[in-house]
């Protein structure tokens, strides 16, 4: 088969045309906007009448960067700490990062995060949560599962 003069531009139009396509949707697949919604959860029988408060965490994934970014309030006591876990959903896991949090009963919690291929699926799979910790509930008062956001 011989090809044309005018054959070549097309060919090498169409082939640029499918790369670009090819990486924008792989662009797509590492972006996306995530939300937790903190709530009071217990970790063990003794702190279920203890524990209270609420709170919202959005989460933007660029690549493979998560920007956090939320606020808390109506703690029973000062947040100590805060960190995103590696969970299904219900179950407890390991901490993966720390997050910066407000030592106060209400405040913000933030951070930019470099993710690993496995916590971009972890997350994209609704297996990453929020946990506030505090100074009466060290094990944990407030947590939130991340989910897409719609």
């Amino acid at each position: 088969m011989k090809l044309g003069h005018k054959t070549f531009p097309k060919l090498a139009t169409s082939f640029v045309c499918t790369l670009a396509l090819i990486f924008s949707v792989s662009a797509m697949a590492q972006s996306g906007t995530f939300r937790a919604r903190l709530s009071p959860m217990p970790t063990t029988p003794q702190t279920v009448t203890t524990i209270t408060g609420e709170g919202e965490v959005i989460l933007t994934l660029e690549g493979n960067t998560l920007t956090v970014s939320g606020n808390f309030a109506g703690m029973n006591s000062a947040a100590t700490m805060a960190h995103v876990h590696n969970g299904p959903p219900a179950q407890p896991g390991p901490v993966v990062h720390q997050l910066e949090v407000t030592k106060m009963t209400g405040g913000e919690i933030s951070a930019v995060l470099e993710l690993t291929d496995e916590q971009v699926t972890a997350l994209r799979n609704n297996e990453l949560y929020i946990q506030v910790h505090s100074e009466t509930n060290p094990p944990g008062e407030l947590r939130g599962w991340v989910f897409a956001r719609n």
